[in-house]
């Protein structure tokens, strides 16, 4: 029997990066100029891509997914993204787009440890094993190089330490205008990847729910149905402009 990962109940994991990667694609050439001048960089989509393509990856530990479904608390999961980003990523790119991953989920108040201390977080969720390396799903096998590398198979405590370490002083160890430069930097990551993240979030049946409170979802109802709403009207005026 095949066994698959999933990102929420009933929802596999692949398919949510994947449609995640479809809206990446869709939005980008609306703001690819504008993330070239924040982020002072030509080459701005496959960084973003792979923000996008890899903000979840901590949800394929052992432990999120023996959890997901269940009534027990899930471990956190941006800081890993953030941390395997932060290692691949070359440095001018790799601040903003970490940082703004570590943060995708601040709506639901998980800013603090995710900045400050998401080695000892990873320890105390019980997400990493006796010599500090992150528990890995055994289903992880059953995906492609292009989801899951070798590089995030080597991830440990100390990768997450460092990264947290360096945002903060990336963030906090300039000038007051470089600073407000850099938060502009993170906005625009940060925009990008709750676009695509929260319109393939609510596309899940449990936002259709009635009964379900849906203050409790993604951050909040009215993020989500604007978010919603924008990706919508996009995706209508492009079919308007084939047609």
């Amino acid at each position: 029997m095949k066994v698959f990962l999933y990102s929420a109940p009933k929802e596999k994991y692949i398919d949510h990066i994947n449609l995640c990667l479809d809206n990446f694609n869709m939005i980008f050439p609306l703001f690819v100029e504008t993330a070239k001048r924040i982020l002072n960089s030509k080459n701005v989509k496959d960084a973003l891509k792979k923000m996008v393509l890899y903000h979840d990856i901590g949800k394929l530990t052992k432990k999120w997914q023996e959890y997901i479904g269940t009534n027990k608390k899930l471990p956190s999961h941006a800081p890993i993204g953030a941390s395997y980003l932060w290692r691949t990523l070359p440095e001018g790119l790799k601040e903003p787009i970490s940082f703004a991953v570590a943060i995708h989920h601040a709506d639901k108040g998980l800013l603090s440890d995710n900045i400050e201390r998401p080695d000892v977080q990873a320890i105390i969720d019980g997400i990493v094993d006796y010599d500090g390396k992150i528990e890995w799903s055994d289903a992880t096998t059953t995906l492609e190089n292009e989801y899951f590398d070798e590089t995030i198979k080597e991830l440990n405590v100390n990768d997450l330490k460092d990264m947290a370490r360096g945002l903060r002083i990336w963030a906090k160890g300039c000038s007051i205008l470089e600073q407000h430069k850099r938060r502009l930097q993170v906005s625009i990551c940060h925009h990008i990847l709750k676009l695509c993240d929260i319109s393939a979030a609510s596309e899940r049946k449990e936002w259709e729910n009635e009964n379900i409170e849906k203050d409790d979802l993604y951050g909040g109802w009215l993020m989500v149905k604007n978010i919603t709403s924008y990706i919508n009207n996009i995706r209508e005026r492009i079919r308007c402009q084939e047609k």
